[in-house]
Order: structure tokens, then C-alpha cells, then sequence
């Protein structure tokens, strides 16, 4: 590790750090972005138009292009109870992740920089062994300890001390949000799916004449008499929702229209695109086109419901939440693969594509998206490995051209000369250019800081950033039937990703099928490959740390993204566009695994290379405050599951905690300490046990709902009189939003639901 290259990487991220929040601190001043960075301030508003008259009232200020850090005081001061109150548990259990980095990395920070550093600097391993290759920094690591050394016996109690701290924070943090779970789902006000459950593989009706609702109607009047209230079947509407979609665009056309002034708006021409045609006023020609869009909505959604087209799919409400965890949590027939009931989840994060996939496609359908999983995950290795070699650019000048001229030489023994003539002229030009390519960068000093510093990170940053949706995308395709669940599965699958792929390919380096044959033909020298590996690849992830967090979290403060688009769209396509274009909720699927990661990357690497944890503690907390920041004035909660992702957060830092503790029993035997790697072997097995005992005590919370609060919730409603109220609110909460009635005069957001009761101000779901 070079103090040169690190300083190189540094030096460019702290400085586009220092650009974005800049910028940022001055746009999110300007009137004129407030759709980008007081999303949801705006969402609240009664009207667009409101928003768009405190625009015109605002006078320009010089003092809105002075920078200023006052936002930051705004987001560190908010309390638990505010994020709570305005965006949900799942928010505030995201941002405790960031809390228990800052707690447990300032520790290790501590100790590692305060005891392990000094000692490892002060030994002499290194200057013993001047033939070994090392970076001006690695002194600071445990490289330089001696073999056979007694100083190791200080890395084995870091190594405890490190893990007991870990099962501590973990297990007041498990206890904490468990706590918060109880009590929000205790005070949380009456929603639908308290009281619904997912019905699937209803039996087909023996009679032709009779429909799948009877069905449903007969079974749960017969098995559940006292307390079922009301159904919704699900109906395959493809189609429907397809005019829908088109319905909204020509609506939003024509409130935009309506915006302009009579001189803005040009006649239009009515044949294709706007080709040919008599001109027409473009207000009548959308409006009329609205109302014939509007009467084959209003066709299709009566053909559906008289031509009874049911799904064997339904939502059955009770009217007790006690009924409904009995329903939810129990088996309802002798046959486990007919009448499979589930919680319902909330009718804004139900997806109704996947509930018009068949029960019985679902297993069939997860094995496809494990498969594809891990087809993107085999293909992304070379890749990684490709960028890796980017920041060791001696070492790629020293094998690479003689790697190449090898695979020339096989393959002009193995196969005819005359068949690889071409291809061979063309890979020794190839050959000769690269190597005088990669001799002209190391003889630039400056241009080989830059590429071997910082490049590799910002590449890897890049060929990663598309492949959470794609994730999300075979979660979807895998059939989970509400978006929060397609989510989680998705941050299981990148974060798998990431720990396989950027993590241990990037440690042990070389191609995938070297790294398979070591490990099948030597298995139980995994921890001493690893031991030997790990040191010489901290400076890569101390890069990526800058790169993605350091620089990454001003950038996504600023939204560039978003900003340029409204910029784009209110200057050149549509001044009286309104403020607010698109409300996002926070992409748990996209954050999670690399907070995650990096958790890994610092458990790992907080005794082999203290250096590297300082880095990462600035980045917990620089995350923290950034999303802090977005929670309060940009990402509006899109569902609410009470912090259901935690124990998955959960299970990958023991993952890690185990992966440390296994990589020291190499890392010590690498060392000669002898009975030291002994030592080590009982922590992994005291973190199991640590897990076992968490998940004994703790996630039943959040697997099952327990009756002692919904009886006591049912009694409160009871007493209060609100059962009948809620009872007539259920009945029709989850019908189809395409069949939900269409009114051309209002202008909807199907994605925000309004609570039961007027007062409401929070939401809670179960499992």
C-alpha cells in the first residue's frame, strides 16, 4: 500500500465530497428544485398549484447561493420518536444499521489504531525481509509482525474483545428494535391488513355454474363463522391496467395544457404522430380522446366482474385481528397445497402482476431466479477480477503480456498454425501495444496514482450500480406477492453478490476456476489462502470505501439524476410543469448490501489493517447524516412492514463475525503462533450459539403476530365503538385498484393510501 496512491484517491473524493455538498447546499435553497429536494414537504401539500404560488412569492436572494451546513444540524437533531412518527419503523431501522457501525467501528477504531498499529510498526518483520514487496504503509499492518511472535497473542485478544463487543451491540440493538416493533404494532391504528389474510390455491368448484368467490364464501362461513366478514377476489387485469396507464398520461397531458396560456398552446394535427390531419385545439383532441379511453375502462372493468373472471386468489377479511392471526398461522386444509393462507400485506405493497401467477408456479419460479442469480454473479467474476488488476498495474505489466503469449503458444500447438495465423498476428500487435501501454503509466507517476488509486473503484462502482434492479427483477419474476418481500429478497441476492464477488474474488484474486480448484483439492487450506491474501488487498477496499461513500453519499444527496431531469424538463419541454414530477421511496434494495459489505469488509480487515477503519467510520457517519437528511425531505415510505428486514440484517453480520473468525484461524497459523489458532476455533462456534440464542429469543417477534396484543387491540376497538366504522372500511380495501372507479375531474395517486380513520398518522403490518 502506497501512501502516494492512497493520498491520490483521498485527495479526488474528499474534493467531489466537498463539490456536491456545496452544490447541494445551494440548490436545495432554489425555488425552483423544490420538487427534487423537499419531495415530500410538497406531497403533503393540498395542491400542486400551492407549490408553484410559494415558488412565484419567493424573491431571488443573493444568500441562497452562499453554501451553508444548516441541514446538517437539522438532521442530527431529529430524534427516533420524529423519524418514527414521519416515515415508519422500516426507516429508522434502516438508519440504526449506520448506528451500530458508528458504535462498533469507533471501538475497533480505538484499538486498532491506538494498540495494534503501534505495535505492529514497531516490529521488524518487514525490514527483515527486504525481497518481499510491500507498500510504504504495510508496517502499520499485521505484515510486519514476526513469525512465532508473542505480540500475536494481543491480536488473538482483539480478536475476542472485537467479537464480544459485536455480540453485545447486536444484542441491544435486536432487543431495541424488537421493543420498538411491539410497541409500534401495539399503538398503531387500524389497517386492513391487521385484519385480512391471503387466501391462494383455492380449489377449483366442482360445479361449472358456481365461481371461485363461493367458493371462498361457503369455506370460511364453514370453518371460521363467528368472524369472517367480507372477501376480494383478484381478477387477471393485464389489459385493464394497460388503459389505465395510457389514461393517466392523457390526463396529466391535459392538466398541463390547461396550465399554458392560449398563446402557448399550438393547434395540433390529429393523424399518426402528428403528421397529417385537420389542426385541432390540443386540449378538445386529448379530452376527447380521455373520454372514449374513459368508456372502455368503464367496458372492460363491467365485462370482468359480469363475466366473472376469477383468479382462485382471494384477500378474506375478519372481523377481529385474534381471527385472523388463527387464519394466517395455521394450516386450513388436509391437503398443505390447497387453501394456503398467508398475512396480507398492506394494499399499497401488495403486487398484483404476481398474484395472478399460480400457486404451484412459485417453486419452479424461485429455482429459475436462484439460477439467474447466480449466472449474473459467475459472469460479474471476471469483470471484478479485470478491474482488480487495475490497482496493482506492476504486477499487470510484469504477467500479463507473458500470460497472453502463453495462450498463443497452446494454442498454436494444440490446433493447426495455418487456422490461427490471423488471430495470432492480431494477438501478438495486441500483446506489444499493451505492453507499451502499461510501461508508458508506470513510467507516470501522476497518471499511475490516478489509474492504480482511484479508477478501479469508480469502475467497479460503475458495473455494479445496474444490478440491483435486475435483482429486483428476478425477485419479482420469482412470484412474492408484495413489493417489501421482493425487496428483501433482491438485498439478499446483491449482498451475496457483493461478499462472493467484489469481496472474496477480489481477496484471493485470479480467475474463478483457479480459486474452485483450490478449494476442492485443499480444503482445509481455505483460512491459511485467505490469511495470505487478505493484507495485500486493503488498500483496493479503502478506495472503495472513498469512492462509494465518501464521494457516493454527497452525490446522493444532490440527486443528480433527478435534478437534471426536472431541470430538463421544466426549461426545455415544459415551464408550467408542477414542482413535484416523482415521490421515491427509499431504495432498501439498493443501499442495504453495500452498508452491509462494508460491515464485512470492516470486521475483516479491523486487526490485519487498522488504517482502514477510520475511513470506515467517517463513512457510518456520513451515511447516517445524508439519510438521516433524505428520510425528512425526500424519500416518502412506500410500505411499512415494522422493521421486518432487521433479523436479515442481522444473520449477514454474524456471517461476517464468522468469516472473520475463520479467516484468523489462517491468519494465525500464516503467523506460527501455534496454539493460537487453536484458540480461535471455539468463536465461531460461540457466535452460532450467540445467533441461536437471538433467534430464539427475538424473531418470533417478527415471523408470527402474537395474540395477546391483538386481543387487546380488538377489546380497545370494541370499547371505543369502532368496530362497525372499520368493518365497512375493510370490505373494499383490497379490490383491484383497476377496478376502482375512474373520474375524469380527479386527479389520483393510486400509490398513496389513506388510513381507515381520519386522525391517523401512523401505519404498522405484521410479517
Amino acid at each position: 500500500m502506497e501512501v502516494s496512491d492512497l493520498a491520490t484517491s483521498a485527495g479526488i473524493n474528499i474534493g467531489l465530497a466537498i463539490l456536491f455538498l456545496v452544490l447541494y447546499s445551494v440548490f436545495r435553497k432554489l425555488p425552483g428544485n423544490r420538487g427534487v429536494y423537499n419531495t415530500r414537504e410538497m406531497l403533503r401539500e393540498s395542491q400542486c398549484k400551492e407549490g408553484k404560488k410559494q415558488e412565484e412569492k419567493q424573491p431571488f436572494a443573493l444568500e441562497n447561493l452562499v453554501p451553508s451546513a444548516g441541514w446538517v444540524k437539522q438532521a442530527w437533531d431529529l430524534s427516533d420518536d420524529d423519524i418514527l412518527q414521519s416515515a415508519g419503523l422500516d426507516a429508522l431501522v434502516f438508519l440504526r444499521i449506520f448506528v451500530f457501525g458508528m458504535r462498533l467501528f469507533s471501538i475497533c477504531t480505538l484499538v486498532g489504531c491506538g494498540i495494534l498499529a503501534p505495535l505492529n510498526f514497531n516490529d521488524t518483520y518487514l525490514k527483515d525481509h527486504p525481497s518481499e514487496k510491500n507498500g510504504s504503509l504495510d508496517k502499520l499492518t499485521i505484515l510486519n509482525i514476526s513469525q512465532g511472535s508473542s505480540r500475536l497473542w494481543f491480536h488473538l485478544a482483539v480478536l475476542y474483545f472485537i467479537s464480544i463487543t459485536a455480540y453485545t451491540l447486536l444484542y441491544l440493538e435486536y432487543k431495541n428494535i424488537t421493543n420498538k416493533r411491539l410497541a409500534y404494532l401495539m399503538a398503531a391504528v387500524p389497517q386492513p391488513d391487521q385484519f385480512s389474510v391471503l387466501v391462494r390455491s383455492i380449489p377449483k368448484p366442482g360445479n361449472e355454474d358456481e365461481s371461485y368467490s363461493k367458493e371462498v364464501e361457503d369455506f370460511f362461513q364453514r370453518f371460521h363463522p363467528l368472524h369472517y366478514l367480507s372477501h376480494q377476489m383478484v381478477f387477471p387485469a393485464s389489459k385493464l391496467q394497460s388503459f389505465l396507464k395510457e389514461f393517466n398520461k392523457l390526463k396529466d397531458k391535459v392538466v398541463s395544457l390547461k396550465a399554458k396560456s392560449p398563446e402557448e398552446r399550438r393547434p395540433c394535427r390529429v393523424g399518426f404522430l402528428g403528421l397529417y390531419g385537420p389542426l385541432v385545439d390540443p386540449i378538445e383532441f386529448y379530452t376527447s380522446k380521455l373520454e372514449d379511453l374513459n368508456l372502455k375502462i368503464r367496458k372492460e372493468q363491467s365485462a370482468i366482474f359480469n363475466r366473472k373472471k376469477e383468479l382462485p386468489t382471494a384477500f378474506v377479511s375478519f372481523k377481529t385481528r385474534w381471527e385472523a392471526v388463527v387464519t394466517a398461522q395455521t394450516q386450513q386444509s388436509q391437503n398443505p397445497m390447497l387453501w394456503v393462507t398467508e398475512w396480507a400485506p398492506e394494499p399499497r405493497d401488495v403486487d398484483w402482476g404476481n398474484l395472478e401467477i399460480p400457486y404451484e408456479h412459485h417453486f419452479f419460479r424461485g429455482i429459475v431466479a436462484a439460477i439467474g442469480a447466480g449466472l449474473i454473479t459467475i459472469f460479474y467474476i471476471p469483470l471484478t477480477t479485470l478491474v482488480l488488476a487495475l490497482a496493482n498495474l506492476d504486477s499487470l505489466y510484469k504477467f500479463l503480456p507473458h500470460m497472453l503469449l502463453e495462450i498463443l503458444l497452446k494454442m498454436l500447438v494444440n490446433n493447426s498454425p495455418a487456422t490461427w495465423f490471423f488471430f495470432s498476428q492480431f494477438l501478438c500487435v495486441c500483446v506489444f501495444s499493451l505492453t507499451n501501454v502499461l510501461h508508458a503509466i508506470c513510467c507516470s507517476p501522476g497518471v499511475k496514482q490516478v489509474i492504480q488509486g482511484y479508477l478501479p473503484a469508480l469502475v467497479l462502482a460503475g458495473i455494479l450500480y445496474g444490478l440491483p434492479p435486475v435483482f429486483l427483477f428476478l425477485s419479482k419474476l420469482a412470484g412474492y406477492v408484495s413489493i417489501s418481500h421482493q425487496e428483501r429478497v433482491a438485498a439478499g441476492k446483491f449482498f451475496h453478490l457483493l461478499a462472493g464477488n467484489v469481496f472474496l474474488v477480489g481477496v484471493l484474486g485470479g480467475s474463478l476456476i483457479s480459486v474452485i480448484n483450490k478449494f476442492s483439492s485443499e480444503p482445509r487450506e481455505i483460512p491459511r489462502y485467505l490469511a495470505e491474501s487478505m493484507p495485500s488487498k486493503a488498500d483496493f477496499f479503502i478506495t472503495y470505501i472513498l469512492t462509494t461513500g465518501w464521494a457516493g453519499f454527497p452525490l446522493e444527496i444532490l440527486q443528480s439524476g433527478v435534478l437534471a431531469f426536472n431541470f430538463m424538463t421544466r426549461m426545455y419541454v415544459d415551464i408550467h410543469r408542477p414542482l413535484l414530477t416523482g415521490v421515491y421511496s427509499l431504495p432498501y434494495y439498493r443501499q442495504l448490501p453495500h452498508v452491509l459489505l462494508f460491515v464485512m469488509v470492516g470486521l475483516t480487515y479491523s486487526i490485519i489493517t487498522p488504517l482502514l477503519l477510520p475511513f470506515l467510520l467517517v463513512y457510518f457517519i456520513l451515511g447516517y447524516i445524508v439519510f438521516r437528511n433524505q428520510i425528512l425531505h425526500v424519500y416518502e415510505p412506500a410500505y411499512e412492514t415494522g422493521g421486518q428486514f432487521w433479523p436479515h440484517v442481522h444473520n449477514r453480520i454474524i456471517f461476517c463475525l464468522v468469516f472473520l473468525q475463520v479467516c484468523f484461524i489462517g491468519v494465525f497459523s500464516v503467523k506460527g503462533l501455534g496454539k493460537g489458532s487453536l484458540l480461535v476455533i471455539p468463536l465461531p462456534i460461540l457466535t452460532l450459539l450467540f445467533n441461536a440464542h437471538c433467534r430464539r429469543l427475538f424473531y418470533p417477534n417478527f415471523k408470527q403476530f402474537n395474540v395477546e396484543t391483538t386481543v387487546k387491540k380488538d377489546q380497545d376497538d370494541e370499547h371505543n365503538g369502532l368496530r362497525e366504522d372499520l368493518w365497512a372500511s375493510i370490505r373494499n380495501a383490497y379490490l383491484h385498484p383497476t377496478l376502482q372507479p375512474v373520474e375524469l375531474d380527479i386527479h389520483e395517486n393510486s400509490n398513496n393510501m389513506e388510513s381507515l380513520l381520519p386522525s391517523s398518522s401512523k401505519r404498522a403490518s405484521k410479517v
